[in-house]
C-alpha cells in the first residue's frame, strides 16, 4: 500500500517550490490565458501570462484568490480582466479584442458595455473616467454630472435644467473638466467616445450611453443604450479611417492593402507612432508592453 504523505509535508514542498520559483507569477511568457490568444488586447504586461481566468464573478476576474491580477491600488491587472484574458467569457465565439463589447484591455465585462468593476461608476449623477480600469476619481479627477445632460432620461438622474443653470461650470461639455482628467482619461478612450463612455455610434440619430444594459446588437434600443450628450472636452472623435466603437471595418477607400498573400484589410490610422492592433495591424496580443489595443491601435495604458 502506497504511503499517503501528511498534509503538512506537501504544504512545505509546495511554499519551497514557490520560493524557488516566484517567476510564475509574473513571467508573460508563461502559458497562462492572459498573454497570447486570438483577439487578446492586453499587450505584454509583465502579468499577461498569470492564469487569472475571467467571468466567475472574483475580484481578480478568476478563480485562483481575491487578490491575483490586481494591484495595490484594488485595479485588475491586464491578463485579468475578460477583454484581455484570451477567454470566450460570454460564449458568443469571440475573444477579447474581437468581442464587439470590449472596448479596452481594462474593461472586465465581454457580454454588454458594463465596465465589469465592483463599485465603478455606481452613484446614479456623478461619472468618472469610464474606461481607466478602477472606480472613483481619485487616481483619474474626472467628474462628470449627468444632471447637466440635457439627453439624460435616467429615472435615477434626469436633466435638471435649473442644476445646469446653477451649475454652469461643472455642466460645460468643452470646459468642466481638469487637465489632470485630460492628461489621464483621455488617453484610453476608444475612438468615437468621450472620458465618460458616451458615443457616438456611426449611423445613430445621438451618442449613446454605454450601459450595462446596452450591447452591439442594441445600439437602437434607447432603453438599453440610452441617448447622451458627448463632454467634448475629453472626446475622442471617430475619423473616417479610424476604428471605432461601432465600427469594427475600415471604408473601402482606406485601403485595402494588396500584397504577395492576396487582399488584407488596412491598417487602422492611429496616433503618432502608436502601432496598428486587430484586423489590418499586429496581433492585439502583441501590443507592447505598456499599451493596449483600443479600437485598433497600441495605445499607452500607463502615464
Amino acid at each position: 500500500m502506497k504511503v499517503q504523505n501528511p498534509f503538512w509535508y506537501l504544504a512545505v514542498l509546495s511554499v519551497l517550490a514557490f520560493e524557488l520559483s516566484p517567476s510564475g507569477c509574473n513571467d508573460s511568457s508563461a502559458p497562462g490565458n492572459g498573454g497570447s490568444g486570438m483577439g487578446g488586447n492586453g499587450g505584454t504586461s509583465t502579468d499577461a501570462g498569470a492564469s487569472g481566468n475571467g467571468g466567475d464573478g472574483h475580484a481578480d476576474g478568476g478563480t485562483d484568490g481575491p487578490t491575483l491580477g490586481v494591484d495595490a491600488s484594488g485595479k485588475l491587472t491586464i491578463g485579468h480582466t475578460q477583454c484581455s484574458d484570451g477567454i470566450d467569457n460570454d460564449g458568443d465565439g469571440l475573444i477579447d479584442y474581437a468581442d464587439p463589447e470590449c472596448v479596452g484591455p481594462n474593461d472586465n465585462d465581454e457580454s454588454s458595455f458594463a465596465t465589469g468593476i465592483p463599485g465603478d461608476n455606481v452613484d446614479a449623477c456623478k461619472q468618472d473616467c469610464f474606461f481607466d480600469g478602477n472606480s472613483g476619481m481619485g487616481d483619474d479627477h474626472c467628474l462628470w454630472q449627468l444632471k447637466c445632460d440635457p439627453l439624460s432620461q435616467s429615472a435615477s438622474c434626469p436633466y435638471d435644467p435649473a442644476y445646469a443653470a446653477q451649475h454652469a461650470t461643472e455642466c460645460s461639455v468643452s470646459s468642466s473638466q481638469s487637465q489632470a482628467c485630460i492628461d489621464s482619461c483621455r488617453k484610453l478612450v476608444p475612438n468615437g467616445c468621450d472620458c465618460f463612455g458616451c458615443c457616438q455610434i456611426p449611423g445613430a440619430p445621438t451618442a449613446i450611453r454605454l450601459a450595462a444594459t446596452c450591447t452591439a446588437a442594441k445600439f437602437n434600443d434607447p432603453t438599453a443604450c440610452p441617448p447622451c450628450t458627448q463632454v467634448t472636452q475629453c472626446a475622442n472623435t471617430c475619423e473616417h479611417c479610424e476604428i471605432c466603437v461601432g465600427k469594427p471595418t475600415l471604408p473601402p477607400d482606406c485601403g485595402p492593402v494588396v500584397d504577395a498573400g492576396g487582399t488584407t484589410p488596412p491598417p487602422p490610422v492611429c496616433p503618432g507612432t502608436s502601432q496598428a492592433c486587430g484586423p489590418g495591424g499586429i496581433d492585439p496580443a502583441a501590443c507592447p508592453t505598456g499599451t493596449g489595443c483600443i479600437t485598433g491601435c497600441c495605445l499607452n495604458l500607463v502615464p
